[in-house]
């Protein structure tokens, strides 16, 4: 896993301009005692620190809405938090970082040494890119090219127009093809270093550059079904590059190796109502043939789920009509309260561990499960059923070991978790789990596409958006023939746009509606199916 252990530092000053696309400054507020100006280096340590979930997105987006959406859980009961402010909660997040990212643009682009800038354009790249997918799509279009510049003190920069999202996509994927292109690690030439300030992959250009690919193949494989002629140059490429994040190397959040206490966890899945969240039938199937402990084939079964208050497995069905409000995440005890929870709820050690369960962003076992589509489907590379198997097998085993390590070295002063399972499974401990019926690849492709899907949709346990992403791309991932999402959760395709933005940003706000038809949650952004 990451082993960096530098301090996250939370740049408050000049590296957390605090402005939407839509607020209407014409200068940046002055204090006696804060500095107006600052470098490159901590700038991009302020944008790096805006890469943890928002409460607001984990309460309101994750748990009531994009969980039951993907079937990845269900709510046996609704929370009391608003779409709106989870949505508002993303949003402002991102054009407050962009900010930044346009200030460290500015200054890369006034150096006199061009080259020397180039790992730190890279970086910038790689953090502009994966922030802005991830807002892109869960919002469609939106304000890009001409938002985050308020700080010029230009009038035309406070009310910024849209984009739409494929060029949007159009731009960062060309942006981080050159990041993987111009990323130097021989050390042959002065480039201008972060240091200390790269808290995420502690100055490790080598990463970076895995990242980056990684990132590159996602995305290009996210608009392969919409933009064939785009995204399949970019598959090519990135498959042949052969850099992806390694395994045991995840890309995320790791608070125990930052110093970090992600609260947001527990208070987001078990406070205010969000307690109600359970193991949805649909992922229990992937897990399990059954209710019973002697029928679980795959080990991530007890770190994602535990037992309802009667200690038995009892996945919720979606659309039962079973209410269950309970909350099993009681603060005032290190050990599981199942509360007379009547459905299996997430395990509670990963909820309530604050300090080493990681908030993921991408999994070495996600990028072999992309090269096991693209094999599989002949995309970009050779049609290759055999290679597909063997990145797929690849995939869940990293996958399986990455979840055992989290579990086997979570907290265990505030949170023992006593039946974690070793670290790295072999092949003889997998073999249940791969010859299972429901995993095992036959020489029935149209199945074999829909196991890949399935496996990676399981990977994105903690990573609903990607789950979501993948529901809308494909139309593929798992469903539990005897679930009943209600018509909301059924159409749910994107966030609806800020009412900020109708009230500060109106023209152009309008000029977008008019383009969509209506800000709701069952327009599908640009490259759903």
């Amino acid at each position: 896993m990451n082993n960096y252990k530098k301090p996250f530092r939370l740049i408050i000053a000049a590296s957390f301009l605090l402005f939407s696309c839509t607020q209407d400054f014409k200068e940046l507020n002055t204090t006696p005692d804060q500095p107006t100006s600052t470098t490159i280096a901590p700038l991009v340590n302020g944008v790096i620190s805006t890469l943890p979930l928002g409460w607001q997105e984990q309460a309101a987006i994750h748990i009531d809405w994009l969980y039951p959406a993907t079937q990845l859980a269900g709510e046996s009961s609704l929370s009391g938090y608003l779409l709106v402010n989870g949505a508002s909660d993303i949003w402002t997040n991102y054009y407050s970082a962009l900010q930044n990212m346009n200030l460290i643009q500015d200054k890369i682009n006034a150096a006199t040494d061009k080259e020397s800038m180039k790992n730190v354009q890279a970086i910038l790249n790689i953090l502009r890119a994966y922030k802005t997918f991830k807002v892109t799509d869960f919002f469609g279009d939106m304000p890009y090219t001409k938002a985050g510049k308020t700080y010029t003190g230009n009038v035309a920069d406070y009310r910024p127009s849209y984009d739409s999202q494929q060029s949007i996509y159009t731009a960062l994927l060309t942006d981080l093809k050159w990041a993987v292109d111009n990323i130097n690690t021989s050390g042959t030439y002065a480039y201008v270093s972060l240091g200390t300030e790269d808290t995420f992959f502690g100055n490790d250009l080598t990463r970076w550059k895995k990242f980056a690919n990684s990132l590159l193949l996602r995305y290009a494989m996210q608009i392969v079904e919409k933009d064939p002629a785009t995204a399949t140059p970019y598959i090519t490429y990135a498959i042949g590059q052969n850099l992806f994040i390694d395994d045991g190397s995840d890309v995320g959040i790791w608070p125990g190796n930052l110093g970090l206490d992600l609260a947001s966890h527990p208070w987001s899945v078990g406070s205010g109502g969000t307690g109600f969240i359970r193991i949805s039938s649909t992922m229990w199937n992937l897990l399990a043939d059954g209710t019973n402990t002697g029928q679980i084939f795959d080990p991530r079964a007890f770190i994602f789920a535990d037992t309802n208050a009667a200690g038995q497995w009892a996945p919720y069905t979606i659309g039962s009509n079973t209410s269950d409000k309970n909350n099993p995440y009681n603060y005032s005890s290190s050990t599981p309260n199942k509360d007379g929870c009547i459905f299996s709820p997430f395990n509670f050690y990963l909820i309530r561990d604050e300090h080493y369960i990681p908030e993921l962003m991408m999994t070495a076992a996600e990028t072999h499960f992309l090269k096991a589509e693209a094999y599989l489907r002949g995309i970009g590379v050779t049609q290759n059923t055999a290679t597909a198997q063997a990145e797929y097998i690849a995939g869940i085993t990293a996958s399986v070991t990455m979840w055992e390590s989290i579990a086997s070295n979570c907290n265990t002063t505030e949170s023992p978790w006593s039946i974690a399972q070793p670290q790295n499974y072999s092949s003889s401990e997998l073999a249940p789990l791969l010859a299972n019926p429901k995993v095992a690849f036959t020489s029935d492709n149209t199945a074999n596409l829909k196991k890949i899907y399935a496996q990676e949709w399981l990977d994105n346990f903690r990573q609903p958006w990607l789950a979501f992403n993948l529901w809308r791309r494909t139309g593929l991932t798992p469903v539990d023939p005897a679930a009943v999402e209600d018509g909301s959760h059924s159409t749910f395709y994107r966030l609806p746009y800020p009412q900020d933005e109708a009230v500060n940003n109106t023209v152009n706000y309008n000029a977008e509606i008019s383009l969509i038809g209506t800000n709701s949650t069952n327009i599908k952004v640009w490259w759903m199916k």
